[in-house]
């Protein structure tokens, strides 16, 4: 890891040429960046993750000076930089420090190679970063993400029909859902003749399949991202690799797999952005009986009922008026490529209208059991203005949109954050798994989602929302990711197409071709270039 220290640009770019090219605010990639994710300031520093940086990442030497003096620069952002090292820091800490220091004899020395691990890390997310500025996020997360997840949608509730007919020849939901979608990772797993799930000596077959994968996968990855001189140090491949696979990826998968916390998830992001709300804590019940419409005999009059639709009328027919009003100006203005932000006409990016996050939505619904009339006159009206003015100018809207609100390192660090906290409680060690909620526990975080949904849906559209019946639809919402191994699927296939996009490499290549590719050496380790 001598070599390192070369590619540790740092935050301020005054230490490599690396570093001009990732945060000068005038180079084309620095342009570049700035058109896919706008920067927000920094947000007040927390001095409890500064200490953890800190006391982790930083040599001896180096305690008093600025940690963006110091660390090199990770992405262009210096708040998710920060992020960043908090996470970097917390798995060091964990999984490399507690060996490291039984070999090293003073703390000096333990920090310098934490130090050394840091540069080698800043070089691998540069590369990533670079990558994703030439990725398309927009169409991967609104058209390409949706349509994993709409997959799984289809497929959970298809295997769910299917489990207990003579179609599933006495399969479980798992054997059935794996034959729905097979994934080389995943094994379903055995269940003896009381149902109970066989798992010998405490351990399971299935999990030494995902751990290789993951493995393996780990490998073609650093092998894409990391600098040729440490690509070529086994000890550096090893141990990153180790990192990535056993501790990154292995750890998260499982932990974000289990259905209680994809609900804690929900109802963490929900109770963040609504936290001034009154109703925080109610039970789903007690929700829905405040928002119950008035049934006395006065709210129900003719009189009152025809008052309101005149009101509706009126106020729909103003609102139309100024919408008409508000299309004819931009649409007199738009470009005549019909491709969001000036987008050249060889881009293949469809027409925002037509990307599946909507149609994923509805089947997260469930509308078209439920209301198939509604999604067939909804795409019956949206499809002549894919390839009109309206159509132009929406695409815009919803990009812009997108850019202000989802694509902005403000966005990316709440996610980190929230990522962290869930891995890492309170700055604290990786607990282990948490042991599967008694159905006690199961109703509890259950009650807690579904209070925590109510709040966010409108009382006017709940009805269109989840049906007639909300409890019911809440649980029809939620049961796509009641199933841990089911998730796995999900997350899986995420994080395959994800890799596709960003390393098209390892599509084509093995992680040894991949190796040699880069080093230009033979199986025998010869140099052939």
């Amino acid at each position: 890891m001598s070599n390192a220290r070369r590619h540790g640009s740092t935050i301020n770019g005054t230490n490599t040429a690396a570093s001009a090219s990732t945060t000068g605010a005038n180079t084309p990639a620095a342009a570049s960046i700035q058109g896919t994710m706008t920067p927000v300031p920094p947000s007040t520093a927390d001095d409890a993750t500064t200490t953890l940086i800190r006391n982790t990442l930083v040599p001896t030497s180096a305690l008093q000076r600025p940690l963006d003096a110091t660390l090199p620069a990770l992405t262009s952002f210096p708040d998710i930089d920060k992020e960043l090292y908090a996470f970097i820091a917390l798995i060091l800490r964990q999984f490399v420090q507690g060996w490291y220091t039984r070999i090293a004899d003073d703390d000096v020395a333990d920090r310098a190679f934490v130090y050394e691990v840091v540069h080698v890390i800043a070089h691998v997310t540069r590369s990533l970063e670079e990558r994703l500025r030439k990725a398309e996020l927009e169409m991967l997360l609104l058209d390409d993400v949706p349509l994993v997840l709409d997959a799984h949608l289809r497929d959970f509730r298809l295997a769910r029909q299917k489990v207990g007919t003579a179609y599933a020849s006495g399969r479980s939901f798992e054997e059935m859902f794996h034959a729905l979608q097979p994934h080389p990772a995943l094994t379903p797993p055995k269940h003896g003749s009381d149902g109970v799930e066989q798992s010998p000596n405490g351990s399971s077959s299935a999990d030494d399949v995902e751990r290789k994968f993951l493995a393996v996968l780990s490998k073609g990855v650093l092998a894409v991202l990391l600098p040729s001189e440490d690509l070529g140090s086994a000890t550096e491949r090893t141990l990153l690799r180790s990192l990535l696979a056993d501790v990154v990826l292995w750890k998260t998968i499982d932990k974000l797999s289990e259905p209680f916390m994809v609900h804690e998830i929900i109802s963490k992001v929900i109770e963040k952005s609504l936290k001034d709300e009154p109703a925080a804590g109610l039970e789903p019940e007690a929700i829905l009986s405040q928002s119950a419409p008035d049934s006395s005999p006065k709210s129900a009059t003719m009189i009152d009922s025809a008052r309101s639709f005149i009101m509706s009328v009126m106020s729909f027919c103003t609102l139309m008026q100024a919408g008409v009003v508000f299309l004819i100006s931009f649409a007199r203005s738009a470009p005549s490529s019909t491709h969001p932000f000036g987008k050249p006409p060889n881009t293949p990016n469809s027409s925002l209208l037509t990307i599946a996050l909507f149609p994923t939505a509805a089947r997260l619904l469930n509308l078209p059991a439920r209301q198939p009339w509604l999604m067939s006159t909804i795409e019956l009206l949206a499809l002549p203005l894919v390839s009109l003015p309206p159509g132009s100018l929406i695409d815009r809207l919803l990009s812009h949109f997108f850019h202000k609100y989802i694509m902005t390192s403000q966005f990316a660090c709440s996610v980190l954050a929230l990522s962290r906290q869930t891995l890492f409680p309170n700055n604290g060690p990786m607990a282990e798994p948490r042991i599967y909620p008694s159905e006690t526990e199961k109703r509890a975080i259950l009650k807690r989602v579904y209070g925590n949904i109510l709040r966010v849906v409108p009382m006017r559209v709940r009805k269109q929302v989840l049906g007639d019946d909300a409890l019911q639809g809440l649980e029809e919402l939620l049961s796509p990711f009641e199933n841990k191994f089911a998730n796995k699927h999900l997350l899986y296939f995420l994080f395959d197409m994800v890799i596709v996009k960003v390393l098209p490499e390892l599509a084509c290549k093995t992680p040894e071709e991949l190796k040699v590719w880069r080093l230009g050496e033979d199986e025998t380790g010869v140099t052939t270039m």
